[in-house]
């Protein structure tokens, strides 16, 4: 009888210890998972602050509107924040960011430098709203698949602010499409 109690324990044990070890596995393998939508989603982020700070100063520049000029300083002002918070992540996670934009963004750059006055006022918010759609975009599905709080509590903290400033592309984008519309 004692035999079969000392047997019991100790499959008992050797069990739970498999047990563990086989969710040890599953928990870095998702953990793993979630560093790759971590990557994924901070060179995203980055690539975008990038963007925006530099069409943000366009605007500055540019612009005939001062509605135009004035988002694009709000822009560049909200993003020279998020910048910095977004290397502190990704270096705390071992990320290496993006130092550019991306070819995509460069030439949407590229096009707006080359524009002045109204026509560069209706280009600026016509780039402004694809990117902030974009960007809302890819914030919301990090948000749904991005386990990391770290990451998560940026996202919560800056996904309003981007929505904002996509609602304010839109309606700039409206008001300037007006026939005859130059805001000064």
């Amino acid at each position: 009888m004692k035999k079969s109690n000392i047997w019991l324990v100790a499959s008992s044990f050797v069990l739970g210890s498999l047990g563990m070890v086989s969710c040890n596995t599953v928990d870095k393998e998702a953990y793993a998972k979630d560093q790759v939508k971590v990557e994924k989603f901070l060179q995203e982020a980055a690539t975008t602050d990038n963007f925006q700070l530099m069409a943000g100063m366009m605007a500055g520049d540019q612009a005939k509107s001062g509605d135009v000029g004035a988002l694009g300083q709000k822009i560049y002002h909200v993003h020279s924040r998020t910048t910095p918070v977004l290397a502190d992540i990704a270096k705390q996670k071992d990320v290496k960011l993006p130092a550019e934009m991306g070819t995509e963004k460069k030439a949407i750059v590229d096009s707006l430098e080359t524009k002045k006055g109204a026509e560069f006022d209706k280009s600026f918010a016509e780039a402004e709203v694809k990117a902030y759609e974009e960007a809302v975009a890819v914030y919301e599905k990090a948000d749904k698949e991005v386990a990391d709080k770290d990451v998560q509590a940026f996202i919560d903290q800056i996904l309003p602010v981007l929505k904002e400033h996509l609602s304010e592309a839109v309606a700039l984008q409206t008001e300037l499409a007006k026939p005859g519309q130059t805001r000064p």
